[in-house]
């Protein structure tokens, strides 16, 4: 409830400021004021219509409008928040330059300024549902290690969030994209779906042929927990997935043991147990081991001597500019790539759709790929970046807390 007056809070001031800003100081008919209250107003609270719609049974062809209600949330908002941040300077560029009070209720300087603002926030909207909606890129790392025994292609997916209004065909497009890499695994780093099995059965026909040597391997993330945890339990394990819930299992003869727990936060107020020692109970001590874990933190009884790497994502690597800073706030500092957590070397994607509305700025969505191969006998592990897509170098920085 208090998260729901917040939000309420927050969309009635903006509503009011920026009905103010953009319409209260100019001389417009009574209907153009009514239309443009309407058109915030209903924006700001496209959301709720939206998850509405989520949570019923609808004709397919009215799913789409989901996409739309969203985009328009997200409109609104970046209207709101760049006129805020605009002002600030305006105000700022007026102070520093001593303009009297007589010359700041110029409405025709504020008219044309509105105007140039409501055209960059829709081309700066239509740019991030550009990045959004594009196929996400290829970023490929090289990982040596002398407990891998074979060279081994493992493939990452994370917030995926495969809603009603994810066509099958999207789904289909990042499938084919991945098979195309021969991966002999993927990991489902958690955030998977967006509702209930039910509801999302041709999409999940898609997932399902994802082509690999050993295994595709998921975990919960905190989407699941909200659509029914138990119900996806046994949805992956249909789909033929291998479900690590506080379990682990051997990559073949590789030499890597793949390990797995529910998202940290949500299975806490779900009143599920996250046991890493039941999820390592099968390593070895000679195994390479990777953990998965949605949260980008370490669980209770993860140290270096038991984990090697953990992937993670739920980040999105802030997914909206300039939430970057607020996402990594909020998880302890970390946003994306590399990081070392108590000597735990710790990978978080950017993840590879989104979730609400269809914009990322520069918070590009991706697939990693990772090749473990062996080194010898007494050499350190070594994390190597290869490529983004085709031809950009990665240059991620590690981060020691």
């Amino acid at each position: 409830m208090p998260v729901e007056i917040a939000f309420l809070v927050v969309a009635l001031a903006a509503i009011a400021i920026t009905y103010k800003t953009y319409v209260g100081y100019g001389d417009y008919r009574w209907y153009t004021k009514l239309g443009y209250f309407l058109f915030v107003a209903c924006g700001w609270f496209a959301p709720l219509l939206s998850f509405s719609i989520h949570r019923t049974e609808i004709e397919d062809s009215f799913v789409y409008i989901t996409k739309i209600l969203y985009f328009w949330f997200g409109f609104v908002f970046f209207l709101f928040a760049i006129t805020i941040i605009r002002d600030m300077l305006w105000a700022l560029v007026d102070f520093v330059r001593r303009v009297p009070v007589s010359d700041l209720k110029n409405t025709a300087l504020l008219n044309k300024i509105n105007i140039g603002t409501i055209i960059f926030c829709l081309l700066f909207c239509l740019y991030g549902l550009y990045e959004a909606e594009k196929m996400p890129s290829i970023k490929t790392y090289d990982i040596s290690s002398p407990k891998i025994k074979e060279a081994t292609k493992v493939v990452m997916l994370s917030d995926l969030h495969i809603d009603i209004d994810t066509s099958p065909k999207a789904v289909k497009k990042i499938v084919d994209e991945v098979n195309s890499l021969k991966p002999d695994a993927v990991v489902l780093v958690g955030d998977v779906i967006d509702n209930t099995p039910g509801k999302l059965f041709a999409q999940m026909l898609e997932l399902k042929q994802l082509s690999v040597k050993d295994h595709v391997y998921v975990v919960l993330g905190n989407h699941e927990f909200y659509s029914g945890a138990m119900q996806w339990a046994i949805g992956f394990a249909q789909l033929g997935f291998e479900f690590l819930n506080n379990y682990g299992a051997k990559l073949g003869n590789t030499g890597i043991y793949i390990a797995g727990i529910p998202d940290i936060r949500a299975a806490e107020m779900a009143k599920m147990k996250v046991n890493i020692s039941n999820a390592l109970y099968k390593a070895e001590k000679d195994d390479y081991v990777i953990l998965l874990s949605h949260t980008p933190q370490i669980a209770e009884g993860v140290t270096k001597d038991n984990v090697d790497l953990q992937l993670s994502g739920h980040t999105h690597g802030g997914q909206i500019y300039p939430f970057h800073y607020f996402t990594e706030r909020a998880n302890g500092g970390v946003l994306a790539g590399f990081y070392n957590k108590n000597g735990v070397e710790m990978y978080v994607s950017r993840g590879t759709r989104y979730w609400g509305p269809p914009i990322r700025i520069f918070a590009p969505s991706e697939i990693t790929v990772f090749n473990f191969t062996p080194s010898k006998e007494g050499q350190k592990s070594e994390i190597k970046p290869e490529s983004v897509s085709v031809s950009e170098t990665v240059k991620e920085d590690k981060q020691d807390e």
